[in-house]
């Protein structure tokens, strides 16, 4: 599998019994298989944290076009939830395979450990423009977008260090 955003090739990382597939290298983001989101319910707040820290190239971050296509399914368009130029962060799903792609951008620049005042601001900033701003605006016309926005939380949550992921959710 190729990466959306920079088409380097996709490397398969597993955390805490969750595969998912890494641009390590090059744009560091991630991709997860509707399989392995089952699996998240099940898993600790910032049990994938390690997964914030592949390997990235400096400089490295690609806003795509509307048209970019599912590094699973190849020949499908993936649908662009959210994104943030502010915070780097871009979250989308495949309408044929379910499958979620996420660059979390300023997220993965946090520290994991003892996080300053600052850190927390930041964190609080970044998460209320994911939750408050980007997600919750998008309109309830059907049962699969609250479905998605529930995904999101979720990845999110598997992802964020337990001091700076938020207590409550608009839609945990």
């Amino acid at each position: 599998m190729n990466c959306p955003a920079c088409n380097n090739e996709l490397q398969t990382v597993q955390i805490t019994g969750v595969r998912t597939h890494a641009c390590v290298g090059s744009c560091g983001g991630l991709w997860f298989e509707w399989s392995e989101i089952k699996k998240l319910e099940d898993r600790n707040t910032g049990a994938g944290v390690e997964l914030l820290h592949v390997e990235r190239a400096e400089g490295v971050h690609v806003f795509r076009d509307i048209q970019h296509p599912c590094p699973h399914c190849i020949h499908t368009l993936l649908y662009r939830h959210c994104f943030s130029r502010k915070f780097n962060y871009e979250v989308d799903q495949c309408a044929k395979c379910a499958g979620f792609w996420l660059d979390v951008g300023t997220l993965a620049q946090l520290p994991e450990q003892s996080p300053t005042e600052a850190d927390q601001q930041s964190a609080q900033a970044y998460f209320k423009n994911l939750f408050e701003e980007n997600l919750k605006s998008e309109v309830l016309t059907h049962p699969d977008v609250h479905e998605a926005r529930q995904i999101i939380a979720q990845l999110f949550r598997f992802l964020t260090p337990q001091p700076l992921f938020p207590t409550e959710t608009p839609f945990s």
